[in-house]
């Protein structure tokens, strides 16, 4: 009698995958057959945003970009947690709101914080380490 409870609870958790999995197929072998059939030399050579390599180039890039992507994550989260309180406004009254608003003013604080050290300027992380050191010496003298 159990079995059947839960299998009725259940039903429709697994219906949702089991079309999900079917329309994935479905839609797979539908652009496998409508889609553009290519037999050229380009199309299996490597190009990143449109500009066909030239040459094999290592070229390293900064950490600045995990930087944004960081931050957009600790931000996001904020959203997130002020929808639910939103969402359970009405329960938590006005003990709710205050703790909303103590995490809101400290993930303000977080912000001010990132601003001042100067981790969200992108204009000095794109400039080559010698002239970063010519600006940070131009300001230890003055």
């Amino acid at each position: 009698m159990e079995l059947i409870s839960q299998i009725h609870e259940i039903w429709p958790i697994a219906a949702y995958f089991i079309i999900l999995v079917v329309m994935l197929v479905f839609m797979m072998i539908l652009s496998h057959f409508l889609g553009p059939k290519t037999k050229s030399r380009a199309k299996n050579t490597p190009y990143e945003s449109g500009v066909i390599s030239v040459d094999n180039n290592k070229t390293r890039f900064g950490n600045h970009f995990f930087l944004y992507a960081i931050f957009f994550v600790i931000f996001d989260l904020e959203t997130i947690f002020l929808f639910a309180w939103v969402i359970a406004f009405d329960e938590v009254g006005w003990f709710g709101f205050v703790e909303a608003t103590i995490f809101i003013v400290v993930l303000l604080a977080a912000l001010i914080y990132l601003v001042r050290i100067g981790a969200l300027e992108l204009k000095h992380r794109h400039q080559p380490v010698r002239v970063q050191r010519l600006h940070y010496e131009q300001k230890e003298r003055f």
